[in-house]
């Protein structure tokens, strides 16, 4: 079964353009489940094994987004066997997973990303890169790995669009609004000259090594202004993602155009987004509505 888990890794990276941190995770996820199967074949698993083997993962008390994820891998390592014919019946396929809870994503409200886009000291380098970082992700929707993977070729300035490619290396091209399009000029031309070395390649956002800004790092520059901008709240990278979403829609803009800019393909996806919004919405509505704010009311005195 070892070398069916390498094949079938393989043409996750290879066919399916799945990233690395997923292929990582599957990776984990299945020498776990070789372990537990030690000197077995994959023909020999049964449905009955599998499901043995999901209980056994859950008295670990491993969380059920955790389970899940490895019945994925699970699943999809059993395809693959199907599909190059190692096995004759799928066992994994009539297998349901744990339901999951899925909470709404953190936000920032529109005067907290603000305060958070003004903390860069925009006079020194690694300032200007970071503002030039924090208003291309709440630009552009980007994922994390999207903006650091993203080159100068893919900037398309006489059109304010920018190329992304996303989860599968799905490309997607989206605007970006001058505000981002200026700090991010600048960062190219005053500070990206000073940071870039041989090994920077065409990357747009560098270390200050020359490197290709890593993920951590990412994380750190988010970390490092929200805190600057006393701004309590579990924030990563990703946030500015929802926020963005967020955003426009509280706006007025259309579901199908914000699942177009996210690159979502199932627009299920998309509509966490308006749960967030309906609650922006409820809240207002509670707060300014004459009859909501009920202790303002005057006291009617009752006939008798």
């Amino acid at each position: 079964m070892q070398e069916l888990i390498e094949l079938y890794l393989e043409s996750l990276r290879l066919e399916k353009g799945a990233s690395e941190n997923s292929v990582e995770a599957y990776e984990r996820d299945l020498r776990r489940f070789l372990n537990n199967f030690s000197g077995r074949s994959i023909d020999s698993i049964t449905s009955l094994d599998i499901t043995d083997y999901l209980i056994k993962l859950q008295k670990s008390h491993l969380s059920a987004s955790s389970i899940a994820r490895n019945l994925s891998a699970i699943k999809g390592l059993f395809r693959y066997a199907r599909k190059i014919k190692a096995i004759d019946k799928d066992e994994a396929a009539i297998i349901g997973g744990p339901k999951t809870f899925r909470p709404l994503p953190e936000t920032l409200t529109i005067e907290q990303v603000f305060a958070i886009l003004s903390q860069p000291d925009s006079k020194t380098d690694l300032g200007l890169r970071d503002k030039a970082f924090l208003e291309f992700l709440y630009g552009t929707g980007a994922r994390i790995s999207e903006a650091l993977n993203c080159k100068r070729s893919d900037l398309m300035p006489e059109m304010a669009l920018v190329r992304l490619f996303g989860k599968g290396r799905k490309e997607r091209v989206v605007p970006m609004g001058k505000v981002a399009w200026q700090v991010l000029k600048e960062y190219l031309e005053l500070s990206r000259p000073h940071l870039a070395n041989q090994k920077s390649g065409d990357f747009i956002f560098l270390g200050n090594r020359g490197n290709p800004l890593k993920r951590m790092a990412g994380w750190r520059i988010v970390r490092k202004y929200c805190l600057l901008a006393n701004i309590d709240k579990d924030i990563s990278p990703h946030s500015f993602r929802h926020s963005f979403a967020t955003h426009l829609l509280m706006g007025g803009a259309d579901l199908v155009a914000v699942q177009e800019l996210l690159g979502h393909a199932d627009i299920s996806t998309t509509e966490i987004y308006t749960h967030l919004d309906k609650d922006f919405v409820i809240s207002e509505h509670r707060e300014f509505h004459p009859r909501e704010r009920w202790e303002q009311r005057p006291r009617i005195p009752r006939k008798r």
